[in-house]
């Protein structure tokens, strides 16, 4: 009988002993990867390399997928509005360095972005109660959304002739029909200083909008802001009628590559596609299911996800031709100093062509 119990408490102490390991594997918050940016300084390469006359929907540029998620950390307070429920409460506490590795996806913030030569900015946004002021998200609560934008606008001020794309891609927990959560937000971008650079909507139709227009013939930075709100204001764009941004919803490298083929093909037939901004989602996101998970932990992170598909997608031999129909290279990652020159190398020498 003693020998029973004996072994029974051993059983029980290897299994919380085994309970405990896994959770603390799961829960280890570091990256793995470099917040290195590149020494090459982009921030005029737009001034410096496109002409006037190409039209702002043809420019090829690089985009920040969840932009604004640089400071995200083990110490970031979920954001109930925007997160999967697994994430919350006692569970979301136990898997929180999972969580927050899959959540992380850039690893500086705006400045660094921009100086990176990216143009595209997809932002997640949401109000931190407790803070009492409105967050970029990305599952979890980012940074002071004023500070980014704030960022922005004086990257703005400092670089004429630059272009930007402001993608307000969610803004949790609002009404898009309420007038008074629309201008919660537009005081954050006036605020900021953001709206003296916007180009506006009705002055010309998007596809006849052409680098030149937008700045000035290159004497003055400009920024395009889209967003869901029904609000008429023109200086922020409707972001159905203008982009088409399809999202592949895979963690297989081939798959996506597939996924982006078949959207060249949709673009090509249709003329109404051809006038808007299209975005080629070059992400690789993970799979909710157990293979899936699995094969998140070989790449540890969703940061180490995105450095490795950079790399493939740079590899791919039909990258030109998807540039083509989807100028705008979304990315995970997007400052990654082994990847961004070779990017905006073609970039650079693609928008010449």
């Amino acid at each position: 009988m003693k020998r029973t119990v004996r072994l029974l408490r051993r059983i029980i102490l290897f299994v919380l002993l085994t309970i405990v390991m896994l959770l603390s594997i799961v829960n280890i918050p570091w990256f793995f990867v470099s917040d290195k940016v590149t020494e090459t300084d982009y921030s005029n390469w737009m001034s410096e390399n496109i002409s006037f006359d190409k039209k702002v929907i043809d420019i090829k540029m690089l985009g920040a997928h969840d932009a604004l998620s640089a400071d995200i950390d083990i110490f970031s307070d979920v954001d109930n509005k925007s997160s999967d429920s697994l994430m919350q409460g006692f569970v979301g506490k136990l898997i929180k360095g999972f969580s927050i590795r899959q959540s992380k996806t850039q690893v500086v913030g705006a400045k660094e972005l921009l100086e990176s030569g990216i143009r595209y900015l997809d932002i997640r946004i949401s109000y931190n109660e407790s803070e009492e002021t409105y967050y970029s998200v990305h599952n979890y609560f980012s940074s002071p959304l004023i500070d980014s934008l704030t960022e922005i606008s004086l990257f703005l001020e400092e670089n004429p002739g630059e272009f930007l794309i402001l993608d307000i891609q969610h803004v949790y927990g609002v009404d898009y029909d309420n007038s008074e959560d629309f201008f919660e937000i537009y005081e954050l971008f006036e605020e900021a200083s953001l709206l003296d650079y916007a180009y506006p909507d009705d002055l010309i139709d998007l596809n006849d909008i052409t680098y030149g227009l937008s700045t000035d013939n290159g004497s003055e930075a400009s920024v395009m802001i889209f967003s869901k709100f029904t609000e008429d204001n023109n200086l922020f764009w409707d972001y159905e009628s203008s982009i088409h941004s399809p999202w592949p919803n895979e963690d297989k490298y081939p798959k996506i590559i597939n996924f982006l083929e078949s959207e060249t093909l949709v673009i090509d037939d249709s003329t109404v596609l051809q006038n808007k901004f299209r975005v080629m989602q070059a992400v690789a996101t993970m799979e909710m299911s157990l293979t899936g998970i699995m094969r998140s932990f070989a790449t540890w992170s969703l940061l180490g996800r995105a450095k490795d598909f950079n790399r493939y997608l740079l590899d791919y031999d039909n990258f030109f031709q998807l540039t083509e129909a989807m100028p705008i290279i979304m990315l995970d990652f997007a400052s990654d100093k082994d990847t961004v020159d070779e990017f905006m190398g073609l970039i650079i020498s693609y928008n010449l062509e």
